[in-house]
């Protein structure tokens, strides 16, 4: 079973996969054998109400993105036009969704062209999508069979840990929405990370032969802390364009940069920093002595030492989950001391803690309405819910890079009077989050621009506080 645990930032809870998540891990498995091709799209809204209860949209299966024409399904070429309505142009195509279509069953990919050349894949088993939350996965797999082409089909919930792994196999980043790509293999490594491997496999083999390995392994033994990787990834970040700035009002797209900031970048630092680390640290545990052991001895050591090794995996993914709270926390201080915007920081008030407080500690304390609470959690899950202890008659914003939020969350958490500001292209057309249209919901740039510089910041000044 191809299996991989270093799941992404934030989404492992506690390293266990149920019974459900194994089960679904299994016929990801059975889907990626024998396909040539394997076709992922982050599902949208309209893809998944036609499927509820009460539907909000009449499209009867789910968007198929241009990356997927011609290179995945069938061409133009091959589809035939309906007589009665000559716009559609489509084809039977058979598909099987495992644990809800065990059989494989004629289905159909349609295009319109009278609608900015759309295209769908209609008439999936409703229950694959009705009950899967936003940014939900849609997994295809293209395969042959003695009657020619078929689809094999899953959908992976986004609250599944198994969504995280789907993510880390075809290594996705978060404004990941459709790609088509080659099957995942036991052995493979990501490819951005393909050479570093190999470089680092063949210092660990050479320290074996010279009898370095002990000192090969402290010099790994280190990860530089969260401030060193935050600043480097502010100074690439920088780098990249020598007009860039960190001040929120000169940026257009504030949210966008952290998002970028704190799960590409940051995360690619300290990703190439982690696989050094821990590669030392199971090593260090297989070879004790740094002498090569023999087979017999390699395999006694792993069997015995099982509870060690796993506690090096499941720290591995606790301290990715603290390192992108941290980043993220870290490159909003940066934006707010960029924008000169007066805040102080964890400021303890009996036994709360919030992030950041809006213009200083004093109003807050005092239970003024001018001052505001501003809590960043880059996942939210129910971890919002604590956020309400932090209100003392003043407003809560929520800052975040969750897509992965419901509308009805977002409702909740509107009638507790707490905003969520999330990035730019999470109100973008066509995004694949279902809350953009809320009233409580602001992008970073609406925040900074609108909800303080327009609103907060004359009041502010008034008070001497800026």
């Amino acid at each position: 079973m191809i299996i991989n645990m270093e799941v992404s930032d934030g989404d492992l809870i506690d390293g266990v996969l149920s019974d459900a998540d194994l089960e679904l891990l299994r016929r990801l498995d059975a889907l990626y054998s024998g396909a040539d091709k394997v076709a992922i799209k982050k599902l949208s809204k309209n893809d998944r109400s036609w499927s509820w209860a009460a539907p909000e949209s009449h499209q009867a299966g789910f968007y198929i993105p241009h990356e997927f024409r011609g290179s995945f399904f069938p061409s133009d070429q091959d589809l035939a036009t309906r007589s009665d309505k000559p716009h559609i142009l489509q084809k039977r195509i058979r598909g099987r969704w495992p644990g809800l279509l065990d059989d494989v069953k004629e289905m159909t990919y349609r295009r319109f062209t009278n609608k900015a050349s759309e295209a769908h894949f209609t008439v999936p088993p409703n229950a694959a999508f009705a009950n899967i939350g936003p940014a939900s996965f849609v997994v295809l797999c293209r395969k042959r069979d003695e009657d020619g082409l078929f689809f094999d089909c899953l959908t992976i919930d986004s609250g599944s840990l198994v969504y995280a792994i789907v993510e880390q196999q075809f290594e996705m980043l978060p404004s990941f929405l459709a790609g088509v790509f080659d099957p995942p293999k036991i052995d493979a490594v990501p490819e951005s990370i393909a050479s570093e491997i190999d470089v680092l496999i063949g210092e660990f083999i050479a320290a074996t032969h010279n009898g370095t390995l002990p000192q090969l392994i402290m010099q790994y033994r280190q990860i530089p802390d969260g401030a060193a990787i935050t600043a480097l990834a502010q100074s690439t970040w920088l780098a990249a364009d020598a007009r860039r700035s960190f001040d929120p009002f000169l940026l257009d797209h504030p949210g966008n940069e952290l998002r970028q900031l704190t799960t590409e970048i940051e995360f690619t630092i300290y990703r190439s920093h982690e696989l050094r680390f821990r590669a030392a640290q199971a090593l260090e545990i297989i070879f004790r002595d740094g002498v090569a052991p023999t087979t017999e001895q390699i395999v006694q050591r792993v069997v015995r030492n099982f509870i060690p090794l796993y506690q090096v995996m499941l720290n591995a993914s606790q301290q990715r989950k603290t390192r992108v709270g941290t980043g993220f926390e870290a490159h909003i201080r940066t934006m707010l001391e960029a924008g000169q915007i007066p805040h102080a920081e964890q400021a303890v008030v009996s036994t709360r803690r919030p992030d950041f407080v809006l213009p200083n500690k004093p109003l807050y304390v005092s239970k003024s309405a001018d001052a505001l609470v501003l809590a960043a959690k880059t996942t939210l899950r129910e971890r919002w819910k604590q956020v309400p202890m932090e209100q003392r008659n003043c407003t809560v914003f929520l800052a975040t890079m969750d897509e992965k939020v419901t509308r009805s969350a977002v409702r909740d958490m509107a009638n507790l009077q707490i905003t969520l500001v999330v990035p730019e292209a999470f109100k973008a057309d066509r995004t694949v989050v279902e809350y953009s249209n809320e009233p409580n919901v602001l992008t970073f740039k609406q925040f900074f621009r609108e909800e303080i510089a327009t609103r907060r910041k004359p009041r502010w000044i008034e008070l001497g506080a800026w």
